[in-house]
């Protein structure tokens, strides 16, 4: 359903603190008429009013707050609109958190003061311009606490965590102290695996024995019960260098201050046999690969979605992303099936870029979408002039009558006519301010839906500029931040037969669908799919 036909289930939330009560433009009931002024221009007459006196937006400890975010879990909101964004949250960190969980819910936010609306495209981007700014936060933040955490492994002492078998924490120092009780159980680790070779095998002659990992008492008073040993919990165990006196932190080791439990020679041999048997019997190493575009890919036949895939052949892992309906054995199998995740990656990238090299594109596009939405705005913009015109005369008439009647000695007929058209001045005045209010809805409104080519713009050549430089997690943000949703077409017609060909459509968020006759792919992309195995072979989800 668009949005604009969805049915609004409103959250109306205003809030003071104790400092704010007193502040021109901020009490409750301003703010609450305001809102309400809002859903009537709308038409939206379901709505329900949360408010919060005496609550500051430092965080999310407030009654009504909690109530409103409980009536959202419920499905009972999926509007929520403030005058301003910080009577929601004055924290940029918990204002992250508020809205994803707006996202899961479907929750519409909207903020009348900040004018962004995040059902409309320019909403969206203002908001994700407000998360950048979180993300940077959290950012400083954890590079804080990272050179505290560093400096910490430097000195050899535990960096937190949960306690490792054989050992204790002395909270007080923050070291590792020896478990005798547990020292034997490490060491049966090692050398039970020295001797077979098999995480699974020595993790069951470990649970044989009667053997757990680590039961221990969180410094708040939290039990824990040791668990069975894993082919997981086991090779953690193996793997880690505490155990020979050393302190890992970020990739690097450093001497702990701790006694070790191993020498370092039975643990370099263990090393050997675990990265020995990280290489499996097909040949290839269980590498962790980032499917950029997992999430954003549909199929253009039957409309599903297409989820991130692997197959093995001659020992070689392929990847591609696979229409979901081929998952379903009740359903017709769709004839598109799968496409190389690679080439489809490769392609949305160099089409990004194709575009930021144009801007005659972004701008065709923005002017077709934007048209009349920019006419319609011009003539409310002709219409508020005309209308702030004539308050401005009706102000000027008043002033007049005013001074006459200040000048006037005695009360008599012409004052009385007077005091009767003042009366007239402020009732049209009151009309025409109560137009220009809900003028100024509408004109924001529509201000909302105007794309703008400059963000678009900027977007795309910085894409350029910085993409081949980011990380595989970087990369995989970036394009979840531009791109709404793609659709992959196969071209029925197979030339050669041995050769897949297809076309893309790509929903960018501040863009309508971009049709392939505007992108650089118009003409297809070809892959060959001879490697992969027949459709009941060994297909795999990724993960």
């Amino acid at each position: 359903m668009p949005e604009e036909n969805k049915p609004r289930k409103c959250a109306l939330y205003v809030r003071v603190s104790t400092t704010n009560q007193a502040e021109d433009g901020e009490s409750l009931d301003e703010q609450e008429e305001r809102l309400i002024n809002f859903c009537k221009f709308k038409g939206w007459n379901d709505y329900r009013i949360y408010r919060e006196e005496g609550y500051s937006g430092k965080d999310t400890k407030r009654p009504a707050f909690l109530q409103m975010m409980s009536d959202i879990y419920r499905g009972d909101i999926n509007t929520v609109i403030v005058k301003k964004i910080d009577r929601l949250s004055r924290s940029i960190i918990d204002f992250e958190n508020i809205y994803k969980v707006f996202e899961a819910k479907e929750v519409d936010l909207i903020s009348l003061q900040e004018n962004f609306d995040t059902s409309t495209a320019l909403g969206r981007g203002v908001i994700r311009i407000v998360l950048v700014f979180a993300q940077l936060e959290r950012e400083q933040t954890a590079e804080r606490t990272i050179d505290i955490m560093t400096y910490r492994a430097k000195q050899g002492l535990f960096n937190g965590g949960y306690p490792r078998l054989g050992y204790d924490i002395d909270y007080e120092n923050k070291k590792l102290v020896p478990n005798e009780s547990e020292i034997p159980i490490v060491k049966d680790a090692f050398t039970i695996y020295l001797k077979c070779g098999s995480l699974s095998e020595t993790a069951k002659i470990l649970n044989s024995k009667g053997y757990r990992m680590k039961s221990w008492t969180s410094k708040s008073g939290r039990r824990f019960i040791g668990k069975k040993f894993t082919k997981n919990n086991l090779s953690r165990l193996l793997n880690d260098p505490i155990y020979i006196g050393k302190i890992r932190y970020k990739g690097n080791i450093y001497d702990g201050q701790h006694p070790a439990i191993i020498d370092e020679e039975t643990f370099d041999m263990v090393q050997s046999i675990l990265r020995a048997n990280s290489v499996t019997k097909t040949g290839y190493r269980q590498d962790d690969n980032k499917f950029l575009l997992k999430g954003l890919v549909f199929c253009g036949s039957c409309h599903s979605a297409m989820a991130p895939s692997f197959s093995i052949s001659k020992g070689k892992k392929y990847f591609y992303y696979r229409c979901t309906t081929n998952n379903d054995r009740s359903k017709k199998k769709c004839r598109i099936g799968y496409v190389s995740a690679p080439q489809l990656e490769k392609l949305v990238v160099e089409e990004l870029k194709f575009l930021s090299k144009d801007p005659r594109i972004i701008e065709g596009i923005v002017e077709n979408a934007t048209k009349t939405q920019k006419e319609e705005l011009a003539e409310l913009l002709q219409k508020k002039k005309m209308l702030s015109d004539n308050l401005s005369q009706i102000d000027r008439k008043a002033r007049n009558l005013v001074d006459i009647l200040s000048e006037s000695d005695t009360i008599n007929e012409q004052s009385g006519y007077i005091v009767d058209r003042l009366k007239e001045l402020e009732d049209q005045s009151a009309q025409i301010r109560k137009e220009l209010e809900s003028l100024e809805f509408e004109i924001n409104e529509r201000r909302n839906k105007i794309i703008s080519a400059d963000v678009i713009r900027k977007s795309l050549k910085d894409f350029s500029n910085i993409y081949n430089n980011l990380t595989q997690d970087e990369k995989y943000d970036f394009l979840h931040l531009l791109i709404k949703k793609i659709r992959y077409y196969e071209n029925k017609d197979q030339v050669p037969k041995n050769k897949k060909s297809g076309t893309i459509k790509m929903d960018l968020w501040e863009l309508p669908p971009i049709d392939p006759k505007y992108l650089n792919s118009a003409k297809s992309f070809a892959e060959s799919p001879d490697w992969l195995p027949g459709q009941d072979s060994n297909l795999r989800p990724s993960g």
